[in-house]
Formats: structure tokens, sequence, C-alpha cells
């Protein structure tokens, strides 16, 4: 019989955790982003480490939404804190690891609002 997979986001000591598999609990803030691998999602963390959940993007968005996540396209979903630059004239993104990810044109106007919101918290 194979596991239940459950997702909680939960506060503790003022920290965001994410539980995954009842096995693995993560740091949101550790989190630097989540890329899609077909019906699986890859975690890469900040410290290089990643690791392969069974669950889509769409399942880590809706449970991230509220906090600084954002997903600037179909494959790809940030932490807006690990966010280095932003490339007005070419839609794109550099993250802390130099990875570029491209924001789709349907989310640029959503991007905006979203990263104005946690530079105005910080």
């Amino acid at each position: 019989m194979p596991l239940k997979f459950t997702i909680d986001l939960y506060p503790m000591n003022n920290e965001l955790l994410l539980t995954i598999d009842r096995h693995l609990t993560i740091k949101y803030s550790e989190i630097l982003m989540l890329k899609a691998c077909i019906n699986y999602t890859n975690i890469l963390m900040e410290d290089g480490r990643s690791v392969l959940s069974s669950r889509t993007l769409r399942t880590f968005e809706q449970r991230l939404f509220n906090q600084s996540f954002f997903r600037p396209n179909r494959s790809v979903i940030i932490n807006l804190n690990y966010m280095v630059s932003y490339q007005k004239e070419v839609a794109t993104i550099r993250m802390g690891n130099n990875e570029s990810i491209i924001i789709s044109r349907r989310r640029i106007k959503g991007f905006l609002k979203k990263s104005r919101t946690i530079n105005d918290e910080h």
C-alpha cells in the first residue's frame, strides 16, 4: 500500500514549514524554486540540495500562494526572496543561483504586483 502524500504548511517558531510525505520537513524560506518535471516537482534548495516530489506544481502553487512565491511560467515557481534582478526588456528574472527565468506575457502584471508587495514587507 503506497504512502499517502500530504503537503502541510504550518507555522513553528515563526518559521513556516513544508511537510512532504510525512518524512521530510523543509523551511519554506530555504526553497529557492520548484521546477516541473512532467508530473513530478523538483524542489531546489538554497544550499544546492534538491528533492523530487510526486506532486505537480499546481499543488505546491496552491499551498504557497500566500507566501513569497510566484509562478512566472508553466514550468517553475520561484521564491521571490532569492530574486537578484529583473530585466524588464526581456521579462527575465535572475535568481540567486544565477539561473534566468522567463516570465510569460500573461503573468508579468501579476509578477510586478507580487514583487511590489514583497518589497513593501521588507
